[in-house]
């Protein structure tokens, strides 16, 4: 029982310091893309699915930037042949 308690308040103390020193965000960070309207992201998509859909470099870029960094090559050939699929020529 006497070390119970002085553990207990040890606890207490330290519980009571982790919460003062937590951070407090003084602004909070507003994302663009958090203010986006439903329109306006359909329309975005839209675009984005006529450059994949039309414009090569713009395609080969998006498909460096999205399957490029997967290190496993059988999952890089699936994602190159996920272009095809969902965004024909």
């Amino acid at each position: 029982m006497r070390v119970i308690i002085p553990t207990l308040v040890g606890l207490v103390a330290l519980a009571a310091t982790s919460v003062q020193a937590a951070p407090v965000p003084t602004s909070p960070h507003h994302h663009s893309k958090w203010r986006e309207t439903p329109t306006q992201n359909v329309r975005k998509s839209q675009r984005y699915d006529h450059l994949v859909s039309t414009n090569s470099s713009f395609r080969a870029s998006r498909m460096r930037k999205e399957c490029g960094p997967i290190g496993d090559a059988e999952l890089r050939t699936d994602c190159l042949g996920s272009f095809n699929t969902y965004e024909p020529r």
